[in-house]
């Protein structure tokens, strides 16, 4: 019975609203008096269910600020031109490489939780070569596996402290990239390179980090920058009698200056970044990361002389072309031949970029550096009064980004004949995370380091790599 009852109440309600006469407002009141909010006098009690309880809300945690990402690679090298091994030497004809990689990123990001907004940034290589273990460790001279076999590799490692919207400072190891070429350096002298295995990785993997505190200040379209570099750190060079070894097997022991105070290094940069075009100026009082021969008690050793150099960099755009030049005087440059005498050189760099309808990218760069002072010789040490360095690179993306093909062609003096070296590659992405990469790098041998006697290194080498 009591399930027409609420129909029946609502329908009064609505008679009673509707303004029946013998109802003023307090007969209304009084007709409905017997509903009190869920109980009904008339036979009985029911009660109204109470509207639910919304359940307590869960907290959530707050998104931790830190961040891991990284990659595993694979890479494996065939070397088909190498001759045939002499009396002494090991054998570097077939596989080459077999060197699984892992890559590690940390991240933290505190905007908030620090008085000032800090980012810290770390990064950590970790590398296995095997092929010494599979065509046989005995057989590798122990510089050649000292440099290769085990590679642990501490990268950028610093923290970045944000004062406000215009100047921030950054302490620890860090890589930065002066100009705006992409293939040869001109004014880009802060960081050293890794050379162990040249024409086999882009310049932009073989930057190797330096400790400093660097403080940028911006102003408007212009950006200041200054550094100050405790650790001296300098290219690191193939080991004696690997594949890569300019040096016939014996090159001369090296000193490499001390990290302290004494030896710090100092940098500067002023930027302009505007619409269409940037310009920078940059100076820098630096350890030379490529070493001169130099006759100490007797003995010829490698040293790197301390260095000034003032620079200057811009780019263009216009339309699908980008115009790029760099010019830069190092003053301090030291020479076996002439050994009580300070050299200058200047360097200059002229480029370009242009991306083409068929979905290519060329870049072309030439630099030619210019030595004063010139003394005939100084040719027994292999140098020039002027070097050109040549560089051409062409690339493109196609089926949906997913394929990618490029070819970087790089030349060292060509008419004094001083080498260089030629990569193609083609590489495919299996998934969004996934690449796989084949290639061929074929080598040209010069007169002069770094390509001396680097003629029969040619060679195919695959690259899988899985990114997280």
């Amino acid at each position: 019975m009591l399930h027409f009852i609420r129909p029946l109440s609502t329908a009064l309600t609505i008679a009673l609203m509707a303004g029946v006469p013998a109802y003023g407002q307090e007969g209304l009141d009084d007709a409905l008096g017997g509903f009190d909010g869920g109980e009904f006098d008339g036979g009985g009690d029911f009660d109204q269910p109470a509207p639910p309880t919304p359940p307590p809300a869960i907290p959530r945690a707050a998104p931790s600020p830190w961040s891991l990402s990284g990659a595993f690679t694979f890479s494996a090298a065939y070397d088909y031109t190498q001759n045939a091994p002499q009396t002494g030497e090991y054998d570097k004809r077939g596989l080459s490489r077999v060197r699984p990689k892992v890559a590690l990123q940390l991240k933290g990001n505190f905007p908030n939780q620090l008085p000032r907004p800090v980012r810290i940034v770390s990064e950590l290589t970790i590398r296995d070569e095997q092929v010494y273990a599979i065509r046989g460790r005995d057989d590798y001279p122990e510089p050649v596996k000292n440099s290769f076999e085990r590679d642990l590799n501490i990268g950028e490692l610093y923290a970045n402290v944000q004062f406000n919207d215009a100047f921030e400072v950054t302490a620890g190891r860090q890589i930065v990239v002066w100009g705006s070429a992409e293939n040869l350096r001109v004014v880009d002298i802060l960081n050293p390179l890794d050379q162990r295995e040249i024409g086999m990785v882009d310049i932009e993997d073989l930057r190797l980090p330096v400790a400093m505190v660097r403080a940028d200040y911006v102003s408007g379209p212009w950006t200041t920058t200054v550094m100050a570099i405790p650790e001296i750190r300098l290219n690191k060079t193939a080991p004696a009698r690997s594949a890569f070894d300019a040096s016939n097997g014996a090159p001369p022991p090296q000193d490499t200056p001390a990290d302290d105070l004494a030896n710090m290094e100092f940098a500067a940069r002023v930027q302009g970044n505007f619409s269409g075009w940037d310009v920078a100026l940059q100076a820098a009082n630096v350890f030379n990361d490529g070493a001169h021969k130099e006759t100490v008690q007797g003995v010829t050793r490698l040293r790197h002389a301390r260095v000034n150099m003032v620079g200057v960099s811009a780019d263009m755009a216009v339309g699908n072309w980008l115009f790029k030049g760099e010019a830069a005087t190092i003053n301090g440059l030291k020479t076996l031949a002439v050994p009580n005498r300070d050299f200058t050189r200047s360097d200059v760099l002229l480029g370009l970029e242009v991306s083409t309808i068929a979905d290519l990218s060329i870049s072309a760069e030439v630099v030619n550096r210019h030595l004063y002072g010139w003394d005939a010789t100084l040719k027994a040490e292999g140098l020039r009064q002027d070097t050109q360095e040549y560089a051409l690179r062409i690339s493109g993306d196609y089926l949906r980004d997913r394929l990618h093909l490029s070819a970087l062609m790089s030349r060292l003096s060509p008419l004094a004949r001083g080498g260089g070296f030629s990569r193609a590659s083609v590489a495919y992405d299996l998934q969004d995370a996934l690449t796989i990469t084949g290639g061929i790098t074929l080598y040209r041998g010069g007169t002069r380091a770094p390509f001396k006697g680097l003629g029969d290194n040619d060679r195919v080498f695959l690259e899988i790599k899985k990114s997280f």
